[in-house]
């Protein structure tokens, strides 16, 4: 029996992004209806984190800062 590949982070991350795209790509109207209906149902988490994400954004304009920063 063959051993299992084993990948590391990086090529695991590319698989999974490459995998994820060509799912959302076939599935375009399921994936739509399933975003839509989370940003309904967590719309406090949602509005908190685009306060957040805009502080953030702000602070980052006034400094004149281009490079990001977490």
């Amino acid at each position: 029996m063959p051993r299992k590949r084993v990948y590391s982070d990086e090529e695991r991350r590319k698989r999974h992004c490459e995998a994820s795209r060509k799912y959302r790509e076939a599935n375009l109207e399921k994936v739509s209806a399933y975003n839509k209906k989370w940003k309904a149902e967590n719309w406090e988490y949602y509005s908190e984190y685009n306060r957040e994400y805009l502080r953030r954004w702000r602070q980052r304009k006034k400094m004149g800062n281009t490079t990001t920063t977490t």
